[in-house]
Order: structure tokens, then C-alpha cells, then sequence
């Protein structure tokens, strides 16, 4: 029997300004990111970024570590479980609205930085070969996504959009594209470490792309810990306990590797043969699909996208 909650499906209260204040921030430096595309044709940009990270690799990747779910799941659930359901609809979201706002963000961020920042930018060093800077640029960019991480976890008014990402009690590879679209705000200071090595090549495409697929798979629904590999790449096992509904959750914040919880004294490594840890955020501060029948879902993920901005 599915249990229909009481609450509203609309957020009700006080606005909450920094929220508005996050949301103005964003719309300012999306609109600087299309002034910025503008010699190079913004549309066409953003095409680009939708093919590239909502394109066959990484929906191909998506698309098997889904399947391998239903064949060795960490907790087994229907296909049609309203965690998948909405998740699904938050992919859409993410290749139809998302990546637009996320090149729109970098484009202006990096535009900012090349024209208030210019000093950032490490002169070439020709002697020194070009993968040192490819494999510094990879490990710069996930450390500054492990710094952001940790802010959005500390700092409340990143925490509002950042939490429907954590609300997810049925955690599946699908839930990698459960975010807030102004999350993404501070995320644009991933260009940094692209912009201060750009002098000495770019990162490549193809090594983003298999950035992401690695970032995407730690939120699977299956057991692995990758054994000793999972000394150095993030695994699902690992990544789950920082979804954990009970507990400190600013732990396991890294992306891909495992460095930076580490060196900051935040890595629980998975122990063999531990319970599946129960996932979601503690007393439900947040309105979730679990309480809803599953007609409700479009208007839930409504809701959570509103919730930032009630208090």
C-alpha cells in the first residue's frame, strides 16, 4: 500500500534570501557566460556540452551500471521504484535545463578569471611534458571539487540546494543527476585549475568525459568497494556512506579519488562484509517521494526545487 503524506506539495513560509541572493548571482554570471559566447555562438556551445556530458558515452555508462543493478544489487528494489522514477525526471532536467546553465556558469566564470584574474595563468614551461599538466589539471579539478563539496556541506545557504541531492533514499546511478540546477553556482570554480594551466595545454575532452562517467558510477546501487583499487578510485560502497541517513554525511565528499578525504582525516573506508548502509537525509526535512504516489512525482520534483528558497 503506498502511504500518501499529509504535508503539501508546495513549500510554505518565509523566503529565504540568501537563496534569492545564490539564484541572482547565477542568473548574473549565465547571462556574462552568454555575452562571453557570443563570437563563438552560444547555442552552439551549449549543444556541444549537452552532447558531450549527457551524450552516448555517458548515458551508455548510465545505462549498464543500471542494468548491473538489477542483476547484483547492494539493496534490491522494483524497476519502476519511485526513487528511479524520479531520478529519471531528474536527468531530463539535467540534459534539457542543467547543462546549459552549467557551460553558461563556466563561460562566465572563465571570462571573469581572464579578465580580473589574468595573473592565475602558469606561464609555459615547454620542458616539461604535456601529460604532468593533463594528470595536475585531473587532480586540480577534483580537488577543487572536493573543497566546493565540503563548503556546500558547512555553508547553510549552499546546503538548502545541495540537500535534494542528499534526499534520496534509494540511492541508484540515476541519482548523480538529483541536484538543485543553482548548485552548480559554485561548482563554476572548477574552471580555476583549466584556466591557470591553459598556457600549457587544455584537458582534454575525452578525459573530462571519462572524469565524469568515474564520478558518475560511485552513486550505483551495487556492492562494489573495488577491493585495493578502491584505494585510489571512489567506489560505490564508499561514496554510499556519505549518503548515509544517519550520522555525519561530510565524509566520503571526494568525486573520483579518495586523496583529499584522506589527507583531511573525512575517508570511512567500506569494511567487508558491513550492513548496506540505509541512505536519505535524517527526519525527512525534505518533502521525498517515498511519502507520494507516484502520479505526485512531477509536482515533487517542483517542490524540491522551490524548498531551497522557504524557510
Amino acid at each position: 500500500m503506498v502511504v500518501t503524506s499529509a504535508r503539501p506539495l508546495t513549500a510554505a513560509g518565509r523566503i529565504y534570501v540568501p537563496s534569492l541572493l545564490v539564484a541572482a548571482l547565477s542568473a548574473a554570471l549565465a547571462w556574462y557566460g552568454w555575452e562571453a559566447l557570443a563570437a563563438y555562438g552560444p547555442v552552439r556551445s551549449i549543444h556541444a556540452g549537452q552532447l558531450r556530458f549527457a551524450g552516448p558515452v555517458i548515458l551508455g555508462v548510465v545505462a549498464v551500471a543500471f542494468a548491473v543493478e538489477r542483476i547484483r544489487p547492494a539493496q534490491r528494489r522494483p524497476l519502476l521504484a519511485r526513487g528511479h522514477l524520479t531520478d529519471l525526471g531528474y536527468l531530463v532536467l539535467y540534459a534539457v535545463g542543467v547543462l546549459p546553465l552549467v557551460t553558461l556558469l563556466g563561460a562566465g566564470a572563465a571570462n571573469l578569471l581572464e579578465r580580473h584574474a589574468p595573473w592565475l595563468v602558469l606561464p609555459h614551461y615547454p620542458s616539461v611534458p604535456g601529460w604532468v599538466f593533463v594528470l595536475v589539471g585531473l587532480l586540480a579539478i577534483d580537488a577543487t571539487d572536493w573543497l566546493i563539496h565540503f563548503v556546500n556541506h558547512r555553508y547553510n545557504p549552499l546546503w538548502r540546494f545541495h540537500a535534494v541531492h542528499h534526499s534520496q533514499e534509494e540511492v541508484s546511478v540515476l541519482t548523480t543527476f538529483r541536484a538543485h540546477p543553482l548548485v552548480h553556482l559554485s561548482f563554476a570554480l572548477t574552471v580555476v585549475p583549466g584556466f591557470a594551466l591553459a598556457a600549457n595545454g587544455a584537458t582534454p575532452t575525452t578525459l573530462l568525459i571519462a572524469y565524469a562517467c568515474l564520478g558518475t558510477l560511485p552513486h550505483a546501487n551495487v556492492p562494489w568497494s573495488y577491493g585495493l583499487l578502491g584505494r585510489i578510485l571512489i567506489s560505490p560502497a564508499y561514496h554510499r556512506a556519505h549518503h548515509r541517513s544517519s550520522g555525519r554525511n561530510d565524509v566520503n565528499l571526494g568525486v573520483v579519488f579518495p586523496f583529499w578525504d584522506q589527507l583531511s582525516g573525512r575517508a570511512i573506508f567500506p569494511e567487508p562484509g558491513a550492513d548496506v548502509i540505509a541512505t536519505g537525509l535524517s527526519g525527512r526535512p525534505i518533502l521525498v517521494e517515498q511519502e507520494l504516489r507516484v502520479a505526485q512525482l512531477p509536482r515533487l520534483i517542483a517542490t524540491q526545487l522551490v524548498e531551497p528558497f522557504h524557510r
